[in-house]
C-alpha cells in the first residue's frame, strides 16, 4: 500500500520492476537558518549570499520505507505500486533519475528495481555479497548508479565509474553512506563512527572523531552529502547533528536548533544547487535548512530564505495526522526536479 501527498492510503496496481541482474518530536516545522560554518557557529554569523542556481529547482520528494512503501510530496511522481513487496530483503535506499519522472530502489541483497522512466543498468543481486547493501546513489546525468555495502564494497553500474572501495580494509565501524563529488570523478564513504574514506578526486577534510575529539555526542553517523557545487561534505548523526567539512555550505541542523528528532535521522542530502539540504528521520520527519539573506535594516530587517531545499510535507505531518500508522522505518529520500 502506498500513500499520496494527501495522506490517503491507496491500493496500487503492482508495478513491473526491471529485476535483471548483472555483475559489474515528530515532524519539525521547516527549519531555516542562514549560512554558517561549523556545528555551533553563533547566530550573528549566520548570514550568507546564496549561490546562483545552476540547476532546476526541486519540486517535491519521495520518501521510502524498508518495506518499499513510498510517500510522495509536492510534485513527486506517483508511480503505481511503488516498491512495496518487491523483495524479501529490506529496502535500503532510493535514488532519483535525472528527469524527475522515475527512481531506483535498492535492497539489502543487492537488488535494484527501476520505476517510471528510470532505466535499469544492473544490480548486485547475482553477486555473493560479503555484507548487505546499505545505499544507492545516482550519477549526475542519471546514466548510472552506485551501490555501497556495509563492508565498504562499491558496485558501479551504467556510466558510474569505479574509483575504489573500502572492501578490503579492516573497518572499525560499518559503512553507512556514499556521496559523489561535484565533478562526478570521485566519491566519499562514511562509517557509523564518522570515519571518511575518499576515492577518485574526493578530498579528505575531517571526521567526526576529529571534530569532537572522540565519538560523536549526538550518536553515530547515518549519512554523508558531498557539496554539489564544490569540495567538502556534510556528515549527519542519528540524534540530529550535521557537521560541515572542507567548506561545504552549512545552514543549520536539528541539534543546533535544540531539537532531538523523534526518531533517529537516516539521511541528509543537498538540493542540486547546494543552497540548502534536507535531513530525514526514520519516522519520515523532514527537516529543511536553507541559505538566507537579510532584507531591510534595523528593527525592520528580516531573514529571507533563498535556498531551494523546500519543505513539501512529511509522514508524521501528513499521514500521521490522518491516523495512518507507518510501521516500517523510512530509509531514504529522492528529491524531484
Amino acid at each position: 500500500m502506498s500513500h499520496d501527498v494527501t495522506g490517503k492510503a491507496t491500493v496500487p496496481t503492482p508495478a513491473r520492476p526491471n529485476r535483471r541482474a548483472r555483475r559489474s518530536r515528530r515532524w519539525a516545522s521547516s527549519a531555516v537558518l542562514a549560512g554558517a560554518v561549523g556545528v555551533g557557529a553563533p547566530l550573528a554569523m549566520m548570514t550568507t549570499t546564496p549561490a546562483a542556481a545552476a540547476t532546476p529547482t526541486v519540486s517535491g520528494y519521495t520518501l521510502i520505507n524498508s518495506a518499499g512503501g513510498v510517500f510522495n510530496f509536492g510534485a513527486a511522481p506517483t508511480i503505481p505500486g511503488g516498491a512495496l513487496g518487491v523483495s524479501s530483503a529490506a529496502v535500503v535506499g532510493i535514488a532519483p533519475d535525472s528527469t524527475g519522472k522515475g527512481y531506483w530502489v535498492a535492497t539489502a541483497n543487492g537488488g535494484v528495481y527501476s520505476y517510471g522512466d528510470a532505466k535499469f543498468y544492473g544490480s548486485a543481486g547475482a553477486i555473493a555479497l560479503k555484507a548487505p547493501i546499505v545505499g544507492i546513489v545516482p550519477t549526475s546525468d542519471g546514466g548510472g548508479y552506485y551501490l555501497v555495502a556495509s563492508d565498504g564494497g562499491v558496485f558501479a553500474f551504467g556510466d558510474a565509474k569505479f574509483y575504489g572501495s573500502a572492501g578490503s580494509l579492516n573497518l572499525v565501524a560499518p559503512i553507512v553512506g556514499l556521496s559523489i563529488t561535484s565533478t562526478g570523478a570521485g566519491y566519499y564513504l562514511v562509517g557509523a563512527d564518522g570515519g571518511v574514506f575518499t576515492f577518485g578526486d574526493a578530498a579528505f577534510a575531517g571526521t567526526l572523531s576529529s571534530t569532537f575529539g572522540g565519538p560523536s555526542p549526538d550518536g553515530p553517523a547515518v549519512g554523508i552529502a558531498a557539496d554539489p557545487t564544490g569540495p567538502g561534505y556534510l556528515i549527519a548523526t542519528a540524534q540530529g547533528a550535521i557537521v560541515s567539512y572542507g567548506g561545504a555550505p552549512f545552514f543549520g541542523s536539528p541539534a543546533l536548533n535544540g531539537v532531538t528528532p523523534a526518531q533517529p535521522l537516516v539521511a541528509v542530502t543537498y538540493a542540486p544547487d547546494g543552497t540548502g539540504y534536507w535531513a530525514v528521520g526514520a519516522d519520515g520527519g523532514v527537516f529543511t535548512f536553507n541559505a538566507s539573506v537579510t532584507s531591510g535594516t534595523g528593527s525592520s530587517s528580516t531573514l529571507v530564505t533563498t535556498g531551494t531545499a523546500k519543505f513539501f510535507g512529511s509522514v508524521p505531518g501528513e499521514l500521521g495526522a490522518a491516523g495512518i500508522a507507518i510501521p516500517d522505518n523510512v530509509v531514504g529520500i529522492a528529491p524531484t526536479l
